[in-house]
């Protein structure tokens, strides 16, 4: 794995951080390889629960792609073609985690630290935070699940205007634009997240992975199956549903499994 993308254990909350303070943790090609990497790994890791996907340093979650290495990683179809692959590795990875993800983000946030983010579950941010997608000053196509996420998150007014005029954006108005989960100061970030990455852990994991299927697959405008109508019940065979429903008849604390 990088140096660049660390992971932390707490108890049952993975934190991956992001370390290139120097360059605002912009990211290599072999970089967003190790963030799909470190995602995937920990999604064949039942004992997680939750991950905090997270910038060093005070100035930055991601300032994107680190734009010195351009002329190696994408100056012409072919080396584009298998650097957005990387991308892509990091995307969706995030996108598809078998565990819920919160981006816990301060600083800048631009480009395609700002998708790795929209990629997350939930985007909390410290009032420092600063979102833009500059796209349109170096000629780039994001590419289409990438517009989408944008779509998903804002609408497509607010993701055309993103992208069309390129400006950096404060926290609060990615807020207002339902960019972004919550926004808190920034010395509370840390502490907010974790509180959130708890709450989150302490649930049911087969509850957490339906609840997410479902928010994709109602993306989707064709009508559900009979199948898929009759599946939304299989959570009743579950042992965690049967942990659930014995906790609270006895007024226990659950202990999930997640099966």
């Amino acid at each position: 794995m990088s140096d660049t993308v660390q992971v932390e254990r707490r108890d049952d909350i993975a934190i991956v951080s992001l370390h290139r303070t120097e360059k605002r943790n912009a990211l290599r090609k072999e970089d967003w390889i190790a963030v799909g990497d470190a995602i995937g790994a920990l999604g064949e890791d039942d004992d997680v629960r939750c991950i905090v996907l997270r910038g060093a340093g005070d100035e930055a979650f991601c300032a994107g792609a680190d734009i010195t290495n351009f002329e190696a990683e994408r100056s012409d179809r072919r080396k584009v073609k298998a650097y957005e692959a990387a991308t892509d590795h990091a995307f969706l990875g995030v996108r598809n985690s078998r565990h819920p993800v919160i981006a816990m983000i301060h600083g800048f946030c631009i480009g395609g630290g700002f998708e790795l983010a929209l990629a997350a579950d939930l985007r909390i941010s410290g009032a420092s935070g600063r979102f833009g997608v500059p796209a349109k000053n170096i000629g780039l196509f994001l590419g289409y699940h990438l517009v989408q996420y944008l779509v998903d998150a804002g609408g497509r007014a607010v993701a055309a205007e993103i992208l069309l005029e390129g400006r950096a954006i404060s926290a609060d108005e990615a807020l207002a634009k339902n960019l972004l989960t919550r926004v808190v100061p920034d010395a509370e970030l840390e502490e907010d997240v974790m509180k959130a990455a708890r709450r989150i852990a302490d649930g049911a994991p087969l509850s957490h992975r339906y609840h997410r299927a479902a928010l994709s697959r109602l993306a989707d405008p064709r009508p559900m199956s009979r199948a898929e109508l009759e599946a939304q019940f299989d959570y009743a065979d579950s042992e965690d549903y049967m942990a659930g429903y014995n906790g609270f008849k006895n007024r226990e604390k659950p202990k999930f499994r997640g099966r």
